[in-house]
């Protein structure tokens, strides 16, 4: 490097040293040297040597100005020498972004920002400057064009008193122009609708600048909603302001905006015609209606009240609203109130009236459909009397029975045929070999009789449960212990391409039914399961405890509490929607003709709602089904179902009398005669009357054993009532083949009445009278 062109006096190292100190970045002292962009000699401070991938050292000494092109990106290089050409050439100030290729093979944005020095002649002698690092600027500036872009987000910088404006490409876009950095402040506002707010205020001077605009798209012509937010500030390079600001397109917005303004309109108008439809309603809808509140007194009523019950709405303010309820159905006005406190929206449920109507005391309470509202711990009831339809309904669902009944009567007929030939013909045939002496057969005759007779019993128990008025015979079940003593008849009936598994929960709770109703049910499932898989698979018996709350209570149809779960699953071929739906409806079957008579889930149903329980079915096409009932749990530990073994029939004690009632000759020689057998003292009656005298009389009488059907106007329960002040403390025992509803229907049983279901055994019968009259002696 010639010396000539270094100024290496005290002075200019001194320069040079305030220079790199001061300027916070990369700095250069450039001797121009010939007064060409490639002449002279360059020299640098250490930041500058690590950008050339040069030592300090070397910087320091000084380095050919070409050097420092090449470190300039190929795309910007042209431009930066045009630049520093231009102020070789005159021009005050150069200022200029570029980028910079790293030694290591990086790349960074620079802003190069410096002045040239000229001699006495005006010929460039230096060309002083520095290099900021600006790439981490940049890259905010990026993510904040793309963060506008899409957020269709424009963005304009106007200097005052400047007739352009810097804007972005988004700007350009949203008023439909092509990009460009700098836009005519007045072709930008050309494009406002008249009357409108300019985009760029010339006028304004101060503050922010907030508006909504309409522009006319240059591009299609198209309307468009415009938001503009801004604000002026001093400008760091002029004496002026600086008024900087984004606009958005909100022309969805305000469509948006002007339809719910029209809505709001027609819901006010929808709101007063409703308003007037609801008091319309609230005065002459025949259904009742009740407003209360949280306290539960109700504070008004509508005058359905006085029309239909005459009573005067203002004589109900008040009031406690569940005293307007029958007792029975005030639980499940509380349950219902519980869920809308709970934060249910509607509630519903059917109960009675406990108010008559005007003049007539004695009329059925009325049952009503009711839907209770809550809002803001006001309460809104309306119910609509629903008597008559439910009585309505009752019959139609009793008639479309007996139609089902009556389309079975052929086949019903030749059962009932077939059983009582077996039952006639053994009698016969024992009487036959009895007066021949030929008493070696009798016990296959009576055998095939009673095999024929049970075999009837089961059919009619069956019809029964179909009909839900079958007698019951609740004991206290173990379940795992019921499923345990099947699970070889099970695996017997389903035969051995069928997987049979038992998963029994420990410590699973009793339930109080009938066992043998759960018997059949169980098989019957089972039998059902086998049928769904032809060829083989697995069928799993499950048993659970089960405590259901109020919400899975109403999905179940079960009122909260703990239940008893016994499912039984298969993997066979499942059910569809439409099948699955009516699984329950009696006479229904998927089965060929001949190979099912639809009553078995029916009845299976039967048994479950009259157990307090609920049956469930999940099943898909392919999937397989699992049937599951949930029975109550039993809290009173009681008498479980006895186990079979012979057991000799008891004995009566001295002295003790038995009253049979029975309008069935044949039935009362038979139990009369156990009686009589077992040392009972029997005394009969035909009918109730006859009975009741009896029992009216001073004989004495430790046991009324009584049919329920009874001819002469006086059933068994009635009797039984009457005889009472009589005799308070005297056990009954009902037998019946038919709960008539004065038994089941319309009264509990009281302490010391007992049921036996006809048909029954006579030893059951002995042992059941031997229970009853010496309790302690047959436990």
């Amino acid at each position: 490097m010639p010396a000539e062109l270094l100024d290496r006096s005290p002075a200019a190292e001194a320069r040079l040293a305030e220079i790199l100190a001061t300027s916070g970045a990369a700095a250069w002292d450039w001797q121009v040297g010939d007064g060409t962009v490639q002449g002279g000699w360059l020299q640098g401070d250490a930041r500058f040597a690590a950008l050339h991938g040069i030592s300090a050292a070397e910087a320091a000494a000084g380095l050919p100005s070409g050097r420092f092109f090449r470190i300039i990106h190929p795309a910007d290089r042209a431009r930066i020498q045009l630049g520093v050409g231009a102020v070789l050439l005159g021009a005050e100030v150069f200022s200029k972004e570029f980028r910079i290729l790293l030694p290591e093979g990086g790349l960074r944005w620079v802003h190069g920002r410096g002045r040239c020095h000229y001699d006495a002649a005006e010929q460039p002698l230096r060309f002083t400057g520095v290099l900021v690092d600006i790439t981490e600027q940049k890259r905010v500036e990026e993510q904040l064009r793309i963060a506008q872009s899409a957020g269709g987000v424009g963005t304009f910088e106007h200097r005052q008193d400047f007739a352009t404006a810097s804007v972005s490409a988004q700007f350009c876009r949203l008023l439909g122009l092509h990009p460009a950095r700098d836009l005519s402040v007045r072709g930008i506002n050309a494009l406002v609708l008249p009357g409108d707010p300019p985009i760029i205020d010339l006028e304004a001077v101060t503050g922010s600048a907030a508006a909504e605009l309409r522009v006319a798209r240059a591009d299609d012509g198209a309307i468009r909603w415009l938001a503009r937010r801004g604000e002026y500030l001093p400008d760091a390079e002029t004496a002026g302001l600086r008024f900087s600001g984004v606009i958005y397109d909100i022309t969805e917005a305000k469509r948006i905006e002007d339809e719910l303004r029209r809505l709001n309109q027609a819901l006010e108008t929808r709101v007063d015609a409703r308003t007037r439809e609801r008091d319309r309603i609230w005065q002459q809808t025949p259904d009742f209606y009740l407003v209360f509140g949280a306290d539960g007194l109700v504070q008004a009523g509508n005058p359905a009240w006085q029309a239909e019950l005459g009573l005067e709405p203002v004589v109900l303010i008040g009031r406690p609203v569940a005293s307007l309820f029958q007792a029975e159905d005030r639980p499940a006005l509380a349950a219902a109130l519980g869920r809308l406190v709970a934060g249910g929206r509607v509630a519903q449920l059917d109960a009675h009236l406990a108010i008559a109507p005007e003049g007539e005391p004695h009329r059925a309470p009325r049952l009503c459909s009711w839907t209770i509202t809550a809002d803001a711990g006001v309460f809104v009831a309306s119910g609509r009397d629903i008597t008559e339809r439910a009585r309505l309904e009752e019959q139609l669902r009793q008639s479309q029975k007996m139609e089902a009944v009556g389309q079975l009567t052929g086949g019903l007929a030749h059962d009932f045929n077939n059983l009582l030939t077996g039952v006639t013909g053994s009698l016969e045939l024992l009487q036959i070999r009895v007066s021949q002496g030929r008493l070696g057969e009798l016990d296959r005759f009576i055998g095939a009789a009673q095999g024929a007779a049970n075999r009837a019993a089961a059919l009619t128990h069956r019809l029964l449960a179909f009909s839900r008025r079958q007698t019951l015979d609740p004991k206290t079940v173990r379940p795992n212990r019921l499923i345990a003593g099947m699970e070889e008849l099970v695996q017997r009936t389903v035969g051995p391409a069928i997987d049979l598994r038992a998963e029994l929960a420990p410590d699973l709770w009793p339930i109080l039914c009938d066992p043998n109703q759960l018997e059949n049910a169980l098989l019957n499932l089972c039998i059902n399961a086998r049928d769904a898989m032809p060829e083989g698979g697995r069928l799993t018996i499950r048993t659970a405890n089960l405590e259901l709350d109020e919400r899975a209570g109403l999905g179940r149809d079960l009122a909260p509490g703990p239940y008893v779960s016994i499912s039984v699953s298969d993997t066979g071929t499942g059910m569809t929607p439409e099948v699955m739906a009516r699984a329950f409806d009696p006479f229904f079957t998927t089965k060929p003709l001949g190979q099912g008579t639809g009553l078995g889930l029916s009845m299976i149903y039967g048994f479950a709602k009259q157990s307090g329980g609920q049956v469930r079915i999940r099943s898909a096409p392919g999937q397989g089904t699992v049937l599951t009932i949930d029975l109550p749990r039993h809290w009173q530990e009681g008498e479980e179902e006895a186990g079979e073994g012979a057991v000799p029939p008891p004995r009566a004690e001295e002295g003790q009398a038995v009253l049979v009632v029975d309008d069935e000759p044949t039935v009362r020689m038979l139990v009369v005669e156990v009686l009589r057998e077992l040392g009972y003292t029997a005394i009969e009656a035909a009918d109730g009357a006859e009975g009741l005298a009896v029992l009216q009389s001073p004989r004495r009488i430790d046991l009324l054993i009584s049919d329920v059907g009874l001819p002469g106007g006086m059933n068994g329960r009635q009797m039984a009532d009457a005889m009472r002040p009589h005799r308070p403390k005297l056990p009954v025992l009902f037998i019946t083949g038919y709960a008539e509803s004065s038994l089941a229907g319309g009264a509990a049983l009281e302490p010391g009445m007992q049921i036996l279901t006809k048909p029954f055994a006579m030893e059951a019968l002995a042992t059941r009278i031997k229970a009853i009259l010496d309790p302690a002696g047959s436990a």
